[in-house]
């Protein structure tokens, strides 16, 4: 699927802005008479607590005359939700919500951890979080409110962006820290990121000096084109999340590995084992252990929980970059080189066998 916006609007920018201004303040005691293109900064200045930017909703949002959707920010409320709604009012065009969690089932992450294969593409250190299968998702510790609380911040934007966008990602980074600062997270505000980093597909040896420097010294079998193996390494070693992709550069399968840190990662990864391996009595979905198309791997890191994932599940021509066995291996080098980097301790790997997929 491609990435990306759906379509491009005008901005208004220059002496234009203060044309803007008027249009807005007009529109504020007259409703609805303009033009839908002045209709992101209306929202901005309208909705979820005035954490919005008129141009990054212009980027999002579709030219079509929207109506604006429940907002709860300035409420009180400890479940923070605003949106953008289509016409009629029955479906959301974006909506947005951000909420402390403790990690329970049922919890605000509990849609994100169904499928290995789905499990989210992680933001760059500056932004602890990931694209997940709706949208931007940032998760912060809330050291006000105590250990074991975080604020998760969701923006649902695949209403109107195939994947990961600058507009997205700065909407969600701009609600974070209105949120956080409402609900009395105590988390540091995070810093606008300037854009989306594209996905750079590095040779071994270039991956070398990268966070995925491992899989260049790594024994590989041939790929099953034949071609070379790529790397993409968009992380830092110091990431919430951090990640590592081997591609095979005939077909495009790849094997990823991604590493996650915190308490609140053990329920979703317990939850993501139990619903995708079948697993004998005697073994709980805490354990290391593979299935058919993913492993995970385990540890403490700095004192919490952290998982390592493998996800081998093809997706363009229905046979994997690598057997489960070589996924074993490849899993248990990232998990032993991520616990050396960050001291962890306790780290467990999966053994040989291989738990069938739940039916």
């Amino acid at each position: 699927m491609a990435t990306g916006i759906r379509g491009r609007r005008w901005l208004p920018s220059g002496r234009t802005s203060a044309i803007v201004a008027v249009v807005v303040a007009v529109l504020a005691g007259g409703g609805w008479a303009a033009k839908p293109v002045w209709q992101p900064w209306w929202y901005a200045a309208r909705l979820c607590g005035g954490h919005l930017s008129g141009g990054e909703l212009a980027d999002l949002l579709p030219d079509e005359r929207l109506r604006a959707g429940r907002d709860t920010f300035g409420s009180g409320n400890r479940v923070l939700r605003c949106g953008v709604d289509e016409g009629d009012g029955r479906h959301f065009v974006l909506r947005i919500e951000a909420q402390t969690d403790t990690g329970a089932r049922l919890g605000p992450l509990d849609m994100e951890f169904g499928i290995p294969r789905d499990v989210g593409r992680p933001f760059p250190a500056s932004v602890p979080g990931f694209y997940g299968n709706f949208g931007p998702v940032i998760v912060q510790d809330c050291p006000k409110l105590g250990r074991g609380h975080r604020l998760v911040t969701q923006v649902y934007s695949h209403g109107v962006e195939d994947g990961p966008s600058t507009a997205s990602l700065r909407t969600a980074v701009r609600i974070a820290n209105g949120a956080g600062a409402e609900l009395g997270c105590g988390a540091k505000p995070l810093p606008l990121p300037d854009r989306v980093e594209p996905v750079r597909k590095l040779s071994l040896s270039r991956a070398g000096n990268t966070m995925c420097g491992w899989l260049s010294r790594a024994a590989l079998p041939d790929s099953p084109s034949g071609r070379a193996w790529q790397v993409v390494a968009p992380t830092d070693d110091r990431a919430a999340i951090t990640s590592c992709s081997l591609i095979d550069s005939g077909t495009g399968e790849s094997v990823d590995f991604s590493g996650w840190y915190g308490d609140w990662t053990a329920e979703p990864f317990e939850r993501l084992l139990s619903n995708n391996a079948r697993l004998p009595d005697d073994l709980g979905a805490d354990e290391a252990l593979l299935g058919e198309d993913f492993g995970r791997a385990k540890a403490r890191c700095a004192g919490e929980s952290a998982n390592f994932l493998a996800n081998n599940y093809p997706t363009k021509t229905g046979r994997a970059a690598l057997s489960t066995g070589e996924v074993r291996g490849l899993l248990n080098a990232f998990a032993t080189d991520q616990a050396e980097r960050r001291d962890c301790t306790e780290l467990e790997l999966p053994g040989p066998t291989v738990y069938p997929r739940r039916g």
